[in-house]
């Protein structure tokens, strides 16, 4: 029996790996695009795709304004499960212009099934919800009136947390909680200076909510320097569009981390309301997109400071 022996080319070995690297970025790009997302921001009726009741299949969400209100649905298999806020807080939100439905997917279980964040508002009170899914159905284990919601851990070898809070007169009040075998427990947070941001971020929530008028008096210290002129551009470009903006809430978490687990980027979307100074009736939604990373000044403070911005309106 003779054995054919085939020798490649180099160039036919060089193709065969371009090919195959190619075909690697391929897949890792489907699978990024398939990962469950972090920020969802839904405004008229939207499905997302993601598994979340642990069977490895995706389920259907359907958010939908019903009636002023919003409705929330969740197919999955052969059934139609609806999210029921607790009485406590008996609505998952009205259709609002200045403040749509946010609807973010987070595991704070590490059970591989993310629970289901809900943040809206309600004749201009903010409402949250948090759905985990338990038996056969979607539970409320948390809702409150508050405007910030945050995650801290969810990326990391650490405990996932969530934060929960409000904008107040003097500061973001944050409170912090963990799942332990399905039940919340709050925790102490740090009372370390400007935790995660939060204290440059209230700066420069009053400063926008201040356009136009405040331009000319930005607050220097917030921002990391070095930061680009087409970052810092955006601020021209709001106040440019004659409005008054109004903050609605907001949503934060933890994106990168030092070797010893320390954050050291934190991202932070705020919604705020934008009425129009020459027509009162024309109202849309601003989200503004931040980046924060830790800044250590010549005393030896560190403090998170804003490093790049972004906005979109709807």
């Amino acid at each position: 029996m003779k054995f054919r022996v085939i020798f490649l080319k180099k160039k036919y070995i060089y193709y065969s790996i371009l090919i195959a690297v190619v075909l690697i970025l391929i897949l890792i790009a489907t699978s990024l695009k398939n990962t469950t997302p972090t920020f969802n921001i839904f405004t008229d009726t939207n499905i997302l795709s993601a598994d979340v009741n642990g069977d490895g299949k995706k389920d259907l969400i359907y958010i939908k304004p019903e009636g002023g209100r919003y409705l929330v649905e969740i197919n999955t298999n052969d059934k139609t499960l609806p999210l029921t806020p607790d009485k406590k807080l008996s609505t998952l939100g009205a259709n609002s212009p200045g403040n749509p439905i946010k609807v973010i997917l987070m595991d704070v279980s590490r059970d591989k099934t993310p629970e289901i964040f809900i943040q809206s508002s309600q004749q201009n009170n903010p409402i949250q919800h948090t759905f985990m899914w338990n038996n056969g159905k979607f539970d409320d284990i948390f809702c409150s009136c508050n405007n910030v919601l945050g995650f801290m851990d969810c990326g990391n070898n650490k405990t996932p947390k969530f934060l929960s809070g409000k904008l107040s007169n003097s500061s973001i009040e944050l409170y912090g909680y963990i799942l332990v075998k399905d039940k919340l427990q709050s925790f102490p947070l740090s009372d370390s200076y400007n935790f995660m941001g939060k204290d440059s971020v209230f700066t420069f929530i009053n400063y926008i909510e201040g356009l136009p008028n405040s331009e000319a008096n930005k607050p220097t210290d917030v921002f990391y320097p070095g930061l680009t002129g087409n970052d810092l551009s955006l601020i021209g470009k709001l106040s440019g569009e004659n409005n008054t903006y109004k903050f609605q809430n907001l949503t934060f978490k933890d994106t990168k981390w030092n070797k010893d687990g320390q954050i050291s980027e934190t991202r932070w979307n705020i919604t705020f309301k934008a009425i129009s100074n020459t027509n009162k009736d024309l109202i849309k939604n601003y989200t503004l997109f931040l980046t924060l990373k830790p800044f250590t000044d010549e005393n030896g403070t560190a403090s998170f400071k804003i490093v790049s911005m972004s906005y979109e309106k709807n």
